[in-house]
Parts: structure tokens; C-alpha cells; sequence
């Protein structure tokens, strides 16, 4: 009857719309016709009128949908009380029952936690978007006029300085640390790279990149022989790189899985060959805006803008656009996805260079080849080519000859050909269609889930430096072959849903390899072990490798706008406190400040921000007044330098002079005793007498010279010891401070 319904404990056995008992949330109120909700806290739900269906109407809230999971993943055995009727009329008694209780409670905060909290989102919200941090300073006033009644906007202060220090200090580092725990829990990880110049830094060499890359890694706790591969373009520098940090890790016994540069930008390269939209900008937009004085009356100038303005520029403009569309357009946008690709990768750049032969080659010839057969094929054989009535330029560009002469479209189609053969060159250069990593990851695409492939998941097994021992190579056959006949397997986990196109065709869309790959590699055995552990560690670590650097090139964006040229003196640790912390908020709260969860961590990195930024004050004043100190030092022993040189070359002209002396007084002795004996062979008693003077003479001022010299020499040794020294210390002093200030900085 209505408003006379009780609830009933038969209810307590019924299940959900999960498919779970009720009774792991399901309770009787305090009356005997309300109910509980224990997952979502409820008080006292009627359910006298509706009965059984008010249980199910609370089943379909929002509030519950959201809690569900929780119940799911986070479960603990607790003990409640159940109230249950008795044949007395006294009431109720308790009953002890055995009850799942959700561990992950909702996180109470107190009153300035919460504050804590609202500015730690307000934070995010900064580095998200990518605000100023000056243009913060009276966002709390603001928040106060518009919300007068709440207390926490009262005392929600978030000035430029306090955004910057929690940012630099408490969330990005905060980030940064969740990062590195998640790399330290993996196997492997991939590190991808791009090379673009910042408003501080211009360039770097491989060496420099190297000694970054290893030192972060080795900051961090991280191991080299953690490292898979590095994503790259192709410059010469990146090649360099990647083997210098291969050549390290053969140092350890490991190494790098190299599978050449970013693949994207090999297509895209491959039709930047035929681009003639930059010339037309250039001459017709550029040069009259910027440099009048320049192209007036420039014949050369007037030459180059009129065949740019003739129907053969027109047609060859429309052939590019033709190229774009149908051939390179659709193999770009896929690989600019963010989803793993890489086991579609090998496929689709063969079937790229494919459509672009048979756009100009004969059917027979290039239409029935595929990977690396493409690449043993000869595109410039005359018998094999197109005409010009059946290559390919696009119905629009066809339309256009008709406003040429013969002798001009002879010229096109001639263009035509020269393009598409430089194009083809370069494919054919550079594209891995012979690569059989590449080749051989396709397996792991549903529709290869077949025994005759168990050969390739051992060479892919094999391929992957230092991940698998031998044994697990050889386990990995055995999984396959057991995935291979799974009869687990739902067709749903990989075909997300089947439509028809307009013409009536069946067109198939898959989920996400990754998705796929999930619900397989979480299959349990009888006994609840994992049914293919060896496959699960392999093909996780194969589907990290990249397909390409787009997702690094998008990051150039985030970058310019998180730290435009306005902002170009912020410090290398606000930058990457920005950074990490807007990378936080895309992968933690897919994109929205707001649904970033705040947790305890989070709030202890908040309030700890403010301790950090002053001890790294307090440490770069210090290295400041250390340097300012060095300095004075410095210009201190350059003057007592100088002076010691000053005295130096002094006593060096007084050694000088002093050797000078010497000598005379050596050639008077040397003069002297010539004479002497001259004198006693003749008998020449006053000869003798003179001579016997000068000797002593000469003697004596020798000694005296000798004494001063000995003196001089001396004191030289001395000042060049002593400014020696002093030089030693000045470098070991300054060797100090590079330390102590590499160490603050990082």
C-alpha cells in the first residue's frame, strides 16, 4: 500500500545494476521504512512509497554512479550492526554482519587545508593557462568581492611571488617526483626529444645533451639501462647523440633499440620537395609589403612575379594542393595522434610510398608490392611510367591546361614527372620499409592473432636490448601460442562498434591498441595468476616506442605559451615547475585544473613550497655574497699580481744589470791573468804588480756581484711561487663556487 511499504532484508540478496550485491552499501534505516546508503553517506532515504524502486532510483544518481568504482577497486572486510525484527515487541536487536567497506574515504580537510586546497587549484589553473604571475597579485581581493559569505576566500592569498614559489617549489616538484616514482616502477621508458631554440638558451652540442640526459637521469635515481630508445628527428646532432648514449650503455651491458629518426618528418619532407606556395608568398606578399624600394623597377623582380601570376604557376599550385589531399594528408593526421601506433607504423608507410609510385607508374608494376619489395623496385624506367593522359595530377589541375599551349603543358607534365621522382627518391632514401622490427611488430594488431606467428614474437622478444633473459624468450613463444588459441578473446575489446558508409559498406572502428592490449594481458589463469606474464612485459614495453615526435613538437606550443618572450627571465626552476605541473594537470585531470584530485601530498607540497623557496633564497644569496667575495678576492690578487710582476720585472733588470756586471768583472779577471802571465815570462815586475791588482780587483767585484745575484735570483723564485700559488687557489676557489652553484640551480 502507498506510505506503508517496509524495508525488506530479502532485498539485501538482490543485485545491482553492476551486477553486485546490494548489501555491500545497502543498510535499513533508523525507521522501517528508510534505507542507507553507506557508499554515499546518506541519511535516512524514504522508501515507503516506492518501495524496492526508490532503492533503484538511488541507484541511478550521480553521486552513486561516481562512488561505484571506489567500492570496486578499494575494499576492506568490516563489521557492522544489522538491525533485524524479532518475533518481540521490545524492537530490534543487532546482529554482527560481515560488510565491504570502501578503504579510499572522501579526504576531510580542516578549515586551512581547505584554503591550502583552493589555492593549490587556483594554482594549477595558472600553469594550465598559462596566466602571468603578476597578473595574480589582487586575485584574492577579486575572489572576496564576488564571494563575500565565503570564508575561504577570505583567506585565499595568491600573490605573483606565492604563485611562483608554489609552483617552482611545491606542485611542479610535486609532479615531477609522481613522474619519477611511475619511471622507477617501469621496466623501460622511451625518452623523446625535439631541438628548438627558447628565449634563454640558443644551442647545445651532442656532447652537452649527453651530459644533461645523464646527469638528470642519474639525479633522479634513474638507471641508463632503463632507457629503450630516444624519439628524434634526424639531425646530424641527434644521430651523434643517440650514439653516445648508445656507447654508454654498451658500457653497462645494454644498449639502445634504434629504429632511425621521426618518420613524420620524413613524409612531410618527402612532400616539402614540392612546395611552390613559399615562392609565391615571398615575391607576390613579402617583397611589395616589406621592400618597395627594392622590387621597384627590378626587372628581375617583374620577371619572377609574372610567371608567378601565369596559369602554369596557377596548375602547379593546384597539383601540390592534389598531393596534399589524397596522398600525404591522411597519413600525417593519423600520425599525429597521441594513441600507439607503431605497430601500424611499417604498414602505412609502405602503402605511402606505394600510392605515391602508382600515381606515376604503371599498375602492374608497383600495385601487388609491399614493404621492402617496394624499395628493390626501379621508379625511373622509361617503359614503366605513366602518360600523360593517365598520371595522376588531380581533376582540377587537369582542367586548368586547358587555358596552355601544347608546348606549355609539355612543360607541366615534365614538372609533374621531376616532382614526383624527387619525391619518390627521397621516400625511397629514407623510409625503414626494410626494417624488420618494424615489420615484424605488426602482429600485434588483432587480426594477427595466429600460431604462424610465434617465429616473430621471438625475433621482436630478441630485437629489445636487455629487457628479456633467454628463458623468457623462449616463454614468449609459448604464450603466443596459447593467446593465439584463447578462446577468452572478445571481439568487443577490439572492435569498438561496426557502421555502414552512404554506399551501403561495412566500415569497422577499432579501439586503441593499448585497449586491446589491456583486457588480454589481464586474462587470469584457474588459480588467479596472470595467464601471459612474459607477453604483458614485452608488449607493454613495445607499445611506448613512438611512431613519431609529433606529441614532442606539440609541447613546443605549450612551451611558447607557458614562457612567451615577455616571460624570458624566469628561471630555469619556474619554467620547469610550470611545465611539470601542466603536464600534471592534462594526464591527472585530463586537461581541467578542477578535476585534478587534491590529496594530502599535495597539500604538504603547498605548504612546504614556501620553507623550500626560502632555503633556496638564503642558498643563492649565499653563492651570491661567496661570488661577490671571490670577486674581491680576485681583483685583490690580480693587484697583488701586478705588483709581484712589477717587482719581478724589476728584479729581472736588476739580474740583468747584475750579470752585466759579472761579466765585466769576469773579462777584467780573464784580462788581468792573460796579462799576468805575459808578464812573468818577460820578468816585468810593474806588469806583474798591475796585473795582480786588477786580478784581486776583479775577484772581489765578482763576489760581491755573485752575492747580489744569488740575492736577486732568490727573491724571483720566491715572487713566481707565490704568485703561482695564488693563481691555484683563485681556481680551486672558483672550481668551488661553479659547484655550489650548479647545485643550487638544479
Amino acid at each position: 500500500m502507498p506510505h506503508h511499504t517496509k524495508f525488506s532484508h530479502n532485498w539485501l540478496n538482490r543485485t545491482d545494476t553492476e551486477g553486485r550485491n546490494v548489501n555491500t552499501w545497502l543498510k535499513q534505516g533508523d525507521s522501517i521504512s528508510t534505507f542507507k546508503c553507506t557508499l554515499c553517506k546518506t541519511c535516512d532515504l524514504d522508501c515507503s512509497n516506492q518501495g524496492w524502486a526508490a532503492i533503484v532510483q538511488h541507484m541511478k544518481t550521480k553521486l552513486h554512479l561516481e562512488n561505484m568504482p571506489s567500492l570496486k577497486n578499494n575494499s576492506i572486510i568490516s563489521i557492522e550492526s544489522l538491525k533485524q525484527p524479532t518475533s518481540s515487541t521490545d524492537g530490534v536487536i543487532s546482529i554482527p554482519q560481515l560488510k565491504l567497506g570502501n578503504t579510499k574515504r572522501p579526504i576531510t580537510f580542516d578549515f586551512q587545508e581547505q584554503v591550502t586546497k583552493a589555492e593549490a587549484v587556483w594554482a594549477l589553473t595558472v600553469a594550465q593557462r598559462g596566466y602571468s604571475f603578476n597578473s595574480r597579485d589582487e586575485i584574492g581581493d577579486v575572489f572576496r568581492h564576488m564571494f563575500p559569505d565565503s570564508k575561504i576566500a577570505q583567506e585565499f592569498s595568491m600573490q605573483s611571488r606565492k604563485t611562483s614559489y608554489v609552483l617552482s617549489h611545491g606542485l611542479g616538484s610535486y609532479f615531477h617526483q609522481e613522474l619519477v616514482k611511475c619511471l622507477k616502477r617501469s621496466v623501460k621508458f622511451v625518452l623523446c626529444f625535439d631541438e628548438q631554440t627558447n628565449n634563454q638558451d640558443r644551442h647545445a652540442t651532442a656532447a652537452i645533451l649527453k651530459t644533461a640526459i645523464i646527469d638528470s637521469l642519474k639525479a633522479d635515481g634513474l638507471e641508463l639501462n632503463q632507457l629503450l630508445m630516444l624519439g628524434r628527428d634526424s639531425p646530424f646532432i641527434n644521430l651523434s647523440l643517440e650514439n653516445m648514449i648508445d656507447n654508454e650503455m654498451k658500457k653497462i651491458g645494454s644498449g639502445l633499440l634504434k629504429l632511425g629518426g621521426c618518420h613524420l618528418h620524413v613524409a612531410h619532407n618527402g612532400f616539402k620537395a614540392v612546395l611552390w606556395e613559399p615562392l609565391h608568398e615571398y615575391f607576390l606578399v613579402y617583397l611589395p609589403v616589406n621592400q618597395k624600394v627594392q622590387v621597384q623597377n627590378n626587372d628581375r623582380y617583374e620577371r619572377i612575379k609574372e610567371t608567378l601570376t601565369s596559369y602554369v604557376i596557377k596548375i602547379r599550385l593546384q597539383f601540390v594542393l592534389f598531393l596534399c589531399e589524397n596522398i600525404f594528408d591522411r597519413f600525417l593526421t593519423l600520425f599525429q595522434q597521441e594513441a600507439p601506433l607503431i605497430h601500424v607504423l611499417h604498414s602505412e608507410l609502405s602503402s605511402l610510398y606505394r600510392l605515391v609510385l602508382l600515381q606515376f607508374l604503371k599498375t602492374d608494376y608497383a600495385g601487388d608490392k609491399v614493404g621492402g619489395c617496394l624499395l628493390d623496385l626501379d621508379f625511373k624506367l622509361n617503359e614503366k611510367q605513366l602518360n600523360n593522359k593517365h598520371i595522376r595530377i588531380g581533376e582540377e589541375t587537369r582542367k586548368l591546361l586547358n587555358h596552355l599551349t601544347q608546348q606549355e603543358r609539355e612543360k607541366v607534365f615534365e614538372d609533374v614527372k621531376k616532382i614526383y621522382h624527387t619525391t619518390a627518391e627521397y621516400l625511397k632514401k629514407n623510409l625503414p620499409l626494410k626494417n624488420s622490427f618494424l615489420s615484424d611488430v605488426q602482429i600485434l594488431h588483432p587480426s594477427y592473432r595466429s600460431v604462424e606467428y610465434s617465429d616473430k614474437i621471438v625475433r621482436i622478444a630478441r630485437a629489445v636490448p636487455g629487457l628479456l633473459s633467454e628463458r623468457e624468450i623462449d616463454y614468449s613463444r609459448d604464450e603466443w601460442l596459447i593467446y593465439s588459441l584463447d578462446n577468452n578473446i572478445d571481439e568487443k575489446w577490439y572492435i569498438k562498434k561496426k557502421k555502414k558508409d552512404c554506399s551501403g559498406t561495412e566500415l569497422i572502428i577499432y579501439h586503441r591498441i593499448d585497449y586491446y592490449w589491456n583486457k588480454v594481458l589481464n586474462i587470469k589463469t584457474a588459480n588467479g595468476f596472470a595467464k601471459y606474464p612474459t607477453l604483458s612485459k614485452l608488449i607493454k614495453n613495445i607499445l611506448i616506442i613512438p611512431h613519431g615526435n609529433a606529441d614532442v613538437e606539440r609541447g613546443f606550443s605549450i612551451n611558447e605559451n607557458l614562457v612567451p618572450e615577455n616571460r624570458s627571465k624566469l628561471s630555469c626552476l619556474s619554467i620547469n615547475g610550470l611545465r611539470s605541473t601542466y603536464d600534471g594537470v592534462k594526464f591527472i585531470g585530463n586537461g581541467s585544473s578542477h578535476k585534478v584530485p587534491i590529496n594530502r601530498e599535495i597539500i604538504k607540497s603547498i605548504k612546504m613550497s614556501y620553507s623550500l623557496y626560502k632555503k633556496d633564497i638564503q642558498s643563492k644569496k649565499k653563492v651570491s655574497e661567496n661570488s661577490e667575495k671571490e670577486n674581491i678576492e680576485r681583483q685583490q690578487a690580480v693587484e697583488m699580481c701586478k705588483q709581484a710582476l712589477q717587482e719581478e720585472d724589476e728584479l729581472l733588470l736588476k739580474q740583468k744589470t747584475l750579470q752585466s756586471e759579472l761579466h765585466e768583472a769576469t773579462s777584467i779577471i780573464a784580462d788581468a791573468s792573460a796579462r799576468l802571465q805575459l808578464a812573468i815570462k818577460q820578468k816585468d815586475n810593474l806588469e806583474i804588480h798591475r796585473s795582480t791588482i786588477l786580478i784581486d780587483g776583479g775577484n772581489t767585484k765578482s763576489k760581491a756581484v755573485n752575492e747580489q745575484l744569488s740575492k736577486v735570483t732568490e727573491n724571483l723564485i720566491q715572487i713566481q711561487r707565490k704568485r703561482k700559488n695564488s693563481f691555484g687557489q683563485q681556481q680551486q676557489k672558483r672550481q668551488k663556487t661553479l659547484t655550489e652553484e650548479s647545485i643550487i640551480l638544479n
